[in-house]
C-alpha cells in the first residue's frame, strides 16, 4: 500500500505498477519508481523519487561528490 502524499506534498508521477508494489517496503517502492521513471525518460521525476528514498551513507557521499550539494538540494534531497 502506498500513500498519495509525503510531508504534505503530492508524490511524483508514478511509473511503477501498483500490482508490483505489493509486499515492498516504502523505500523499495521509491527506488523502483525512480528506476521506472528513468527508464521512461523522465529524469526530473526519477530524481524526485530518489530524493524520497533513504539511501546508504556511501550512496549519499557519492551523489554529493558527483552532483554537488546545490544540485541535490534543488532536486529535493535533504542535505
Amino acid at each position: 500500500m502506498t500513500t498519495t502524499t509525503t510531508q504534505d506534498h503530492p508524490l511524483p508521477r508514478s511509473y511503477f505498477p501498483e500490482k508490483d508494489k505489493l509486499g515492498m517496503s516504502q523505500n523499495a517502492i521509491y527506488l523502483c519508481e525512480a528506476s521506472a521513471a528513468n527508464s521512461a525518460g523522465d529524469e526530473e521525476t526519477s530524481w524526485a523519487w530518489l530524493a524520497l528514498a533513504s539511501l546508504p551513507d556511501s550512496a549519499n557521499y557519492i551523489l554529493k561528490e558527483v552532483c554537488g550539494d546545490e544540485f541535490l538540494k534543488a532536486k529535493g534531497f535533504k542535505i
